[in-house]
């Protein structure tokens, strides 16, 4: 038995203080670590894309700030051209924002197999970026949302730089995981 006061797990062993462990660095990101970062890093990196395509769209293309919600609708609805109807605006949202998070905890899967340095850690999300952009646009857009390659539909440049950024933005959330892995190997 335990000293009164210590904390016991469940074979009646004192557990080591956390603080302890990761000092050490033997504290490492379970199954739920991984999917809350990638789904809170989705979550902030697909609205700060958002805000750019929202942004763009208004200033350099004239276009109603709630275009890249009516494009990614099309997605969901399976169609070549979006439709500006309020329930689009929402189903848009909904998609985007479920695709980042899926696209956050893909990433997240990949931080413990990288095990990269901070500045490598950012090149990974920025080639993480460029390559969902690759998969978005030039596979499935070319196969199945052709909306995506339509010359109407949205500026190439702005999707590459988009998705980059993307990558890019889904890193801090990883720094101090990243930092874990390399230090218990």
């Amino acid at each position: 038995m335990a000293a009164s006061g210590a904390r016991v797990n469940w074979q009646d062993k004192p557990l080591e203080d956390a603080g302890v462990l990761a000092a050490r660095g033997r504290i490492t990101a379970g199954l739920g670590d991984l999917l809350a970062r990638g789904v809170v890093a989705g979550t902030a990196a697909g609205l700060v894309f958002l805000v750019v395509q929202m942004g763009y769209g208004v200033e350099f293309l004239h276009q109603a700030a709630v275009a890249p919600l009516l494009a990614m609708s099309t997605v969901f609805n399976n169609t070549d051209v979006p439709t500006a109807t309020s329930n689009d605006v929402v189903v848009g949202l909904v998609t985007h924002l479920t695709l980042s998070m899926l696209f956050g905890i893909a990433f997240a899967a990949l931080v413990p197999l990288l095990r990269l340095r901070m500045p490598l850690l950012f090149v990974g999300g920025a080639l993480a970026g460029f390559a969902l952009y690759l998969f978005n646009f030039q596979v499935l857009g070319r196969i199945v949302f052709k909306f995506f390659t339509n010359p109407l539909g949205p500026p190439t440049g702005l999707e590459i730089f988009d998705h980059i950024l993307f990558g890019v933005l889904l890193v801090p959330f990883f720094v101090g995981m990243a930092q874990r892995y390399r230090a218990a190997t």
